[in-house]
């Protein structure tokens, strides 16, 4: 099949020219594809001091954090755990400069989402080091952005194609044929402005078991997985009409076109289902961590001890005797903080956020 100035069977004449451009897109962003495509090969415990798994989801779950922390759109987190993941295909990193090239990557991210709309950025260094508690300066953050920067060749105005983009143009594909279905089988794909699969999204992203699909294949089962739920839903109700499954034949021609093979996509499918599985499964258990304050030793310095001091004062007697027969007045113990150990203040890890942002 020829790409370049193809057109879709199906679509009628008065949406032909969107869909042409539609097309046109898809021939731009299956091209640019494998450029953009994270090779993640990181071990699950960590032998000689290399990033495991487990270090790269704790740094997109501080990314989600970041994100839910300053409201930021969704493409500043897709963006940042890409640079993220394309850092990592490129470089050996050692885990101690982990924390550091995280905030990079979010401060390059909100740099280029920034200069793509046009907008002056809300969020300063400065603060995305305070909140994220990585115990690095602006200065290492602004240093190790030009590294990134540099190694990825990510320019402030460009932006690499990840599966938001992919996403929403795979939905405005899908538009066309939604239209003639009764409005409560919509999907309201028009611009992916669904929260439901946004959320699904990054909660997909977050997850190195799913860092090296193809993007085109990420967005393709997210987009038919969230039908899939909505097609559920609908069923129990009333039957639904034949329309509603035409979906699935346009989701096999895109397949086709974008050269998906049916084994790639269906392994896809089974670590998206099994990351969603495992995430509701954390966000419906029962929260029995008990809130606890971790106060370091140079907190503990400046705070004064209480538990020695009482509500009610002792009766002091007269003495009308010598100065030297009054008797000694022993002083309350307390210790000293001399010898005390100054440690850095505590960072406690930060946890995955189960939100609906």
């Amino acid at each position: 099949m020829q790409r370049a100035g193809a057109r879709h069977p199906d679509a009628s004449p008065s949406t032909s020219g969107a869909m042409e451009e539609h097309y046109a897109t898809l021939n731009e962003y299956l091209q640019m594809e494998h450029k953009f495509q994270p090779r993640l090969c990181l071990p699950n415990e960590s032998e000689n001091g290399e990033v495991t798994t487990g270090a790269r989801d704790g740094a997109a779950h501080v990314m989600r954090c970041l994100k839910v922390w300053y409201d930021l759109p969704t493409e500043v987190l897709i963006d940042a755990v890409s640079l993220f993941d394309r850092f990592l295909t490129k470089m050996k990193v050692r885990p101690c400069h982990v924390p550091c090239i995280t905030v990079a990557c979010m401060n390059i991210a909100i740099d280029q989402h920034a200069a793509h709309t046009k907008e002056a950025r809300k969020v300063s260094v400065e603060e995305l080091v305070s909140i994220s508690q990585s115990a690095c300066t602006a200065g290492d953050v602004a240093r190790m952005s030009r590294v990134v920067a540099d190694k990825l060749a990510a320019a402030a105005g460009t932006r690499a194609v990840t599966a938001r983009d992919w996403l929403r143009l795979l939905a405005q594909l899908l538009q066309p044929h939604c239209c003639p279905a009764p409005p409560e089988v919509s999907l309201q794909t028009r611009d992916v402005t669904d929260a439901e699969l946004l959320k699904l999204l990054e909660i997909v992203v977050c997850d190195a078991a799913c860092a090296n699909a193809r993007t085109s294949e990420l967005a393709l089962v997210l987009l038919y997985h969230h039908l899939e739920q909505r097609l559920v839903e609908l069923a129990r109700g009333a039957p639904l009409p034949d329309r509603a499954y035409q979906l699935f034949e346009v989701g096999a021609q895109l397949q086709h076109y974008c050269n998906m093979c049916d084994a790639s996509l269906v392994s896809t499918r089974g670590r998206v289902q099994h990351v969603l599985a495992r995430y509701e499964a954390r966000a419906a258990a029962p929260q029995r961590q008990r809130l606890v304050w971790r106060l370091s030793e140079r907190t503990l310095k400046v705070l004064r001890p209480t538990d020695r001091l009482g509500s009610l004062l002792p009766t002091i007697e007269e003495q009308h005797y010598a100065v030297e027969a009054t008797p000694n007045r022993n002083r309350s113990g307390s210790e000293s903080s001399e010898n005390e150990e100054t440690s850095d203040w505590p960072r406690s890890p930060v946890l995955p956020v189960y939100c609906d942002h």
